[in-house]
């Protein structure tokens, strides 16, 4: 930033030395008027003029750079809050697992079926296990 700064003071000191050096009054013809107005100040009101385009260029992308972060920012806490929201489901889940497996190991201790849990589905059957229709023509 400094080196910037430095840079455009030196840039303006040469802008102005140069204008100082070209003090000869010239006519300037601009939306149909005629003006008279000495060649320094022609190349410092340019240099204003200048100048001022670029800031507002310059802020202009800074606007729109804010605008984009603004929206990162909110993409972000939207997933943080998915994060939270599904490593809460995680923690029921693993909750119900061993509370699952609890009842599972204390049903076989005893020689019981294990107690059916709300949340938990029942065992699929073994693949093998299940009879597969015969096909027409197969015979």
């Amino acid at each position: 930033m400094q080196f910037w700064f430095i840079f455009s003071l030196l840039f303006s000191l040469i802008v102005a030395t140069f204008a100082v050096i070209n003090s000869e009054i010239v006519t300037i013809k601009f939306l149909g008027l005629n003006y008279e107005l000495t060649q320094s100040a022609v190349i410092l009101i340019s240099a204003v003029f200048g100048a001022a385009i670029a800031m507002f260029l310059g802020l202009y992308g800074r606007i729109k750079l804010g605008l984009k972060i603004r929206g990162l920012h909110k993409e972000l806490k939207e997933a943080e809050a998915q994060i939270e929201e599904l490593e809460e489901t995680i923690k029921n889940h693993e909750r119900i697992a061993s509370q699952y497996a609890a009842g599972k190991a204390a049903g076989a201790a005893s020689g019981h079926a294990p107690a059916y849990t709300p949340g938990i589905a029942a065992p699929a059957k073994d693949p093998a296990a299940v009879e597969q229709p015969e096909l027409a023509g197969n015979e």
